[in-house]
């Protein structure tokens, strides 16, 4: 049990039970540091959990290995590279340490020697290498050390992992960032409250305005796991949308859902009604479907 920071272990099913505690942070301790040179300091504030691992010098540069990233302090630049995002490492020309990123990022850093380089190539990889265990992954570990922060703690992420209504107010944010008329097109849904609806998706979704949630439940019946389509990025510019879900159960019978084909259409449409530009949007009241003049669209 996880309460104040705090994990709670029920024990003693022979004798009497007992109630014992542990810090989260004794569960996820953080390794010694080592250095290449004792004069050396970490170049970056660390986050909740993270712990640097690895600090030597390379040409002109600092470079460190922490449970989470790849950092690289140049003399005009800085490398900030998460570990996870890490697809390949390896020695080239000797004295170059070449990283292949999964977004197609190309890292390049050179060392004075050859036995410094392998060293180099040798934490890295091991840093990178698929866990052995899930308790090696550094979000849990994050999440843990979050939890045990005190009150004062100064740290601007410790409140993504506290309840709260920041999850509520960041959507709103991003909602009114990307310009959604939500007066005449668009309208969020608490049709997910509690998850009651979809597991994997967030509790407030954003739909066409005339979209009611019954026919988005009859979506949900429809669609792989209950992953409805809902829109998840805007063009500011243009009004086009990304809207995410999973593949319909079609089945060998071909079966079809016309509230699921409606809620396609009208995804394009509400694009094809709020465009970005100011004083574009056609005036509709919630529950109102498109006029019939919208059939070609």
């Amino acid at each position: 049990v996880i309460l104040n920071g705090l994990f709670y272990i029920y024990q003693g099913e022979e004798g009497p039970p007992s109630l014992e505690y542990i810090k989260a942070k004794d569960l996820f301790p953080q390794k010694e540091l080592v250095k290449e040179d004792e004069s050396l300091q970490v170049p970056f504030p660390v986050l909740q959990g993270e712990g640097v691992e690895y600090l030597g010098h390379a040409d002109e540069a600092i470079i460190a290995i922490s449970n989470y990233r790849l950092h690289i302090k140049f003399k005009d630049s800085v490398i900030n590279v998460p570990l996870r995002l890490i697809e390949s490492v390896e020695s080239r020309e000797m004295f170059q340490l070449h990283i292949i990123c999964k977004d197609s990022k190309v890292v390049r850093c050179h060392f004075a020697t050859f036995k410094q380089c392998q060293e180099w190539v040798k934490r890295l990889n091991w840093a990178i290498a698929h866990p052995s265990r899930l308790e090696d992954l550094f979000a849990l570990a994050y999440h843990a050390w979050c939890l045990g922060a005190s009150a004062d703690d100064e740290d601007q992420h410790v409140h993504l992992c506290r309840p709260g209504d920041h999850v509520r107010h960041r959507m709103e944010m991003e909602v009114r960032r990307m310009g959604f008329d939500t007066q005449n097109v668009w309208r969020v849904s608490d049709i997910n409250c509690n998850y009651k609806l979809c597991s994997s998706y967030p509790q407030k979704l954003l739909v066409p305005i005339w979209i009611t949630d019954k026919e988005l439940e009859s979506v949900a019946s429809f669609r792989s796991w209950k992953r409805i389509p809902v829109v998840v990025y805007r063009h500011q510019k243009n009004g086009a949308v990304i809207a995410r879900c999973s593949q319909p159960e079609i089945s060998w019978w071909g079966w079809r859902n016309t509230d699921d084909e409606y809620l396609v259409t009208s995804i394009a449409k509400a694009c094809h009604m709020d465009t970005g530009a100011k004083g574009t949007a056609t005036s509709r009241q919630r529950g109102e479907a498109p006029d019939s003049c919208d059939s070609d669209f």
